[in-house]
């Protein structure tokens, strides 16, 4: 298992609670490396895309500069409206290894729409579902299985 997180507080809790066969890196997901500033005044963390004036910042890269070598079999992302970008950063491991993939899609209005419709764009044979984890669809999380 890889687990991911930029937030050096949170990263050291989880490294701390998660210990039996997981590779933890301390960076976020994203389209390609780079710096970018982050907030972590929300309790869950985000990328600012938008504010350069931040002193916070953080390490990104592709999951395809990361993960090289192994089959991934299995994809979660819940990273705070930076999920369409994360998948353009793990294009060569979708489409070669074409793993299970749960990507929140409620963060930002359009990725109930331009997810999906990417996600096909890359690999048409997923099939698509959307599940409903909470009351009044307040965490979305859509589905691509191939079988």
């Amino acid at each position: 298992y890889y687990a991911l997180e930029p937030d050096s507080r949170l990263f050291e809790v989880l490294r701390s609670k998660i210990t039996d066969k997981v590779i933890h890196i301390s960076v976020g997901a994203w389209e390609r490396k780079e710096q970018l500033c982050f907030s972590a005044e929300n309790g869950c963390g985000e990328i600012l895309v938008e504010n350069n004036n931040s002193e916070r910042r953080i390490e990104v890269d592709k999951l395809d500069n990361l993960i090289t070598e192994e089959n991934v079999t299995f994809i979660k992302m819940d990273i705070e409206g930076a999920e369409l970008p994360a998948l353009h950063g793990a294009l060569k491991i979708i489409k070669r290894d074409k793993p299970t993939l749960a990507i929140c899609v409620y963060h930002k209005r359009e990725d109930l729409i331009t997810i999906p419709q990417y996600i096909k764009k890359i690999v048409p044979e997923y099939k698509l579902y959307l599940r409903v984890h909470y009351a009044y669809a307040s965490e979305l999380v859509l589905y691509a299985v191939c079988e």
